[in-house]
């Protein structure tokens, strides 16, 4: 189940991303935003991260691997709460 307070995050600028490695979580990422606040992201599994950034938008984010892996949450700037996979 993923938490949707993960749509707080919606809007704001990101001024850091700080990745922690340690015991339990074993895995911490903080996105920290302009506004002094921040978003972790944590896990006991390994937390993998793309080599860089992809072209495309939100169209593009959705239908990657859509064959294989099910949309669970979504929050976009300006737009309704949509419902999961509501475009696949």
């Amino acid at each position: 189940m993923v938490n949707t307070a993960l749509g707080q995050i919606v809007g704001k600028r990101i001024t850091g991303v700080v990745v922690k490695k340690g015991e339990a979580p074993a895995w911490q990422l903080h996105l920290v935003f302009d506004d002094d606040t921040c978003y972790e992201f944590w896990g006991d599994g390994y937390l993998g991260n793309a080599g860089g950034l992809d072209r495309g938008g939100l169209a593009e984010a959705r239908h990657y691997l859509h064959k294989s892996h099910t949309i669970v949450f979504e929050a976009v700037l300006g737009a309704p709460e949509a419902s999961p996979d509501d475009d696949a």
